[in-house]
């Protein structure tokens, strides 16, 4: 996880302590129409990583955790990279991003993370994904900071398992007030963007929350709170 717990920042001339913050969820809000770890999948079978022994693997520990409960089976969902080199997989995250990721990027979050970050805000990205691929967005799209799921590793290999909080649902609460270690925040003048009801809990810490490519039952629950929804193809 990378922060910046008193970031400073050059606004016209005059450098400010950073109170308001911008947060954006990443799959399905600023990558479109999909997640980023199902790209990763993609990306790593294209080039024969990932052995069909992986996937088998990755459902029967499904099947094994169904019993305890959709955290754990949660906490389990990326088994898959199992084994995995740590090192290599990382080294291949700028072609990901460029063959994968990039065609993908919201161009309306785009500008809205260029806007409000002129305006003084602290760019925040949250989201369930890895912490490995959450930290290579933040420093290629210049975000001041991010929470992933951390991704367990040991003597250099993935194990595929989750460790410590999953910013997902309430879990993105909670992630973020420790992302946030104390600091005061001017919520009221800060923003939150996702894309469905599992964020809405984020969604209802900000003065400005916006729900961005809903379907229906966010679509309608989002004009029920009058919550402003913006699409993009």
């Amino acid at each position: 996880m990378k922060a910046s717990n008193q970031k400073e920042r050059k606004i016209e001339g005059q450098s400010i302590s950073t109170s308001k913050i911008a947060v954006f969820d990443v799959d399905r809000t600023l990558i479109l129409n999909t997640s980023v770890e199902v790209q990763l999948i993609h990306f790593l079978r294209q080039r024969g990583m990932l052995p069909l022994a992986n996937f088998i693997k990755n459902f029967m520990g499904f099947i094994r955790q169904l019993p305890h409960g959709f955290e754990q089976v949660v906490l389990r969902k990326s088994i898959y990279l199992n084994g995995l080199n740590a090192r290599e997989v990382k080294s291949l995250l700028p072609e990901l991003f460029e063959t994968y990721l990039r065609p993908r990027l919201s161009q309306k979050i785009q500008e809205y993370m260029e806007t409000l970050r002129d305006k003084g805000h602290e760019i925040i990205l949250i989201s369930g994904t890895l912490d490995f691929l959450l930290d290579f967005l933040v420093e290629i799209l210049e975000a001041d900071g991010g929470v992933g799921s951390p991704l367990e590793i040991q003597n250099g290999l993935f194990t595929g398992q989750i460790l410590g909080i999953h910013p997902y649902y309430h879990g993105k609460v909670k992630a973020l007030k420790k992302y946030l270690d104390g600091r005061k925040v001017d919520y009221r003048n800060s923003y939150g963007f996702g894309d469905s009801w599992a964020d809405f809990p984020l969604l209802s810490l900000f003065g400005n929350p916006i729900v961005v490519n809903p379907g229906k039952i966010s679509r309608r629950q989002a004009k029920k709170k009058g919550w402003k929804v913006i699409r993009e193809g």
